[in-house]
């Protein structure tokens, strides 16, 4: 697949639905960001999990994954994640994709953040496209803080990052879509 641009929607949630979603988050049980598949010392985040409001954000990724002509197979998503970043917190270069497909046979296939706050500083994401030339690579670095509602949306084999935050906490709503492995 040849990706030229990341996707991203800005306000594609309402203000209220992001304001759900944070209050989910914050009821549940908030612990410390681990990684499946890497190195801890990449990441440094809270985290928690949330199982309700999945309906309407598969409809908005499914509408991504068809006007990208993406195409993938998708059948399932995961529990949410509510991610908060506070200062000086990150995640490093890393993909979603795991080693491994997960006992029921399907593998990440999209990933997505959705962005419930503006009021931090810093925290910019980036998206990378590798190229065996080294001066070749793409890089797609979001140098603005993502409005309330914000949906980005790519291939969970990207490697991407959050850079530390700065000032305040950046909080957001991080989730996978899945389908069958591809062949």
């Amino acid at each position: 697949m040849f990706l030229e641009n990341p996707y991203y929607i800005e306000e594609a949630f309402t203000s209220q639905f992001c304001d759900n979603l944070l209050h989910l988050g914050e009821q549940k049980q908030i612990e410390e960001a681990k990684i499946k598949d890497g190195n801890q010392v990449n990441r440094q985040s809270k985290v928690s999990w949330i199982k309700d409001k999945q309906v309407e954000i598969t409809k908005a990724i499914n509408r991504v994954n068809k006007k990208n002509n993406w195409n993938f197979e998708l059948s399932a998503i995961e529990p949410l994640q509510y991610t908060i970043y506070g200062e000086k917190d990150f995640y490093d270069w890393h993909i979603d994709s795991h080693t491994k497909p997960y006992d029921n046979g399907l593998i990440r296939k999209i990933s997505f953040t959705i962005c419930l706050n503006e009021d931090y500083e810093g925290g910019e994401f980036e998206l990378s496209l590798p190229n065996p030339k080294p001066e070749k690579h793409k890089f797609f670095k979001f140098n603005k803080v993502f409005k309330k509602g914000t949906l980005i949306v790519f291939p969970s084999f990207m490697w991407h990052k959050v850079n530390p935050v700065t000032k305040g906490f950046r909080k957001v709503i991080v989730g996978w879509v899945l389908g069958k492995p591809f062949i």
